[in-house]
């Protein structure tokens, strides 16, 4: 079992909330990243800076956000969490309902997936009422913890405005997945192409290996020269063959076309469950407007 400990600073500061824990958690700096890892990395279509062969279950891995999109890269530190420990966890939290309304009435359909653009603490909306009518207005948390949110920000984007652009991204991010589907359907030739490629670098190298037994120094020299430049070749096209099946993977969208048709008809807790099932996170700010963080 693996527990964390809270320091005492920490305690008495108050800076270790849920949303820290939750860092915490979900930072690839304590995994001993293993071949498991780079392939969840890979999977979700980033950048990654080694390849597949350096990740020998013992070192971190270092997260890097440009402007390109986001980067990993291992670190030179050696992990503290198991990979498939770590990785539970990513699948546990993953799949965990965004939020608990205990029976109360939710007041937006994003409850508990969005996060602020700046500071990324966690973004609630609240609901007011007034002489003049009853609104609902964004309550940045990140601003009223230790340290605080450095942007006095949400002045220009509402709620409605940005349950809009959400709903607009689900609908474009199944139509995407549509397409995937059905062009997964179809033959792909390049891939055909790489399988006989691997296919005949497997057949050299199993040619050569019977040759080693009658073979003299020399020979065994480059035998193994040979074949050690061969294994690189083949773990070059698997790599290029995994990054073609990952970027045709299926999602199964019926559970969510159906409902997207009939987004106005459906109830507010509806749409949550909707949404749950497709979105890991939506950063909102003035500054960079509304990101959309898709888990499939």
């Amino acid at each position: 079992m693996i527990r964390l400990v809270l320091s005492e600073s920490a305690a008495i500061t108050g800076n270790m909330d849920r949303s820290h824990l939750s860092r915490i958690l979900e930072s690839p700096l304590y995994v001993r990243a293993d071949k498991e890892v780079y392939a969840y990395f890979a999977s979700k279509g980033y950048e990654m800076l080694d390849p597949i062969e350096d990740y020998d279950g013992i070192h971190g891995i270092f997260y890097h956000k440009t402007a390109d999109g986001i980067s990993i890269k291992l670190a030179y530190h050696e992990g503290l969490v198991p990979a498939e420990v770590w990785l539970k966890v990513q699948d546990k939290k993953g799949h965990n309902q965004k939020f608990h309304n205990n029976g109360k009435v939710l007041n937006s359909w994003l409850v508990g997936m969005m996060k602020c653009g700046n500071c990324g603490y966690a973004m609630h909306i609240n609901h007011s009422q007034t002489p003049y009518g009853s609104y609902r207005h964004f309550y940045d948390y990140g601003r009223y913890t230790v340290g605080g949110c450095p942007h006095n920000y949400a002045t220009k984007l509402k709620p409605d405005q940005v349950e809009d652009i959400v709903f607009k991204e689900m609908c474009k991010r199944v139509e995407q997945l549509v397409i995937a589907k059905h062009e997964n359907t179809q033959s792909d030739p390049d891939s055909e192409a790489v399988r006989m490629e691997i296919i005949k670098v497997e057949e050299e190298i199993n040619k050569l290996m019977g040759r080693l037994a009658d073979a003299d120094d020399v020979l065994f020299n480059y035998i193994q020269d040979r074949v050690s430049k061969l294994h690189e070749q083949k773990s070059a096209l698997e790599r290029k063959l995994q990054t073609k099946a990952r970027k045709r993977r299926a999602v199964d969208t019926a559970p969510l076309e159906e409902p997207l048709k009939i987004w106005d008809s459906l109830t507010v807790q509806e749409k949550h469950n909707i949404a749950v099932m497709m979105i890991d996170v939506v950063y909102v700010s003035d500054e960079n407007g509304v990101e959309v963080v898709f888990s499939i």
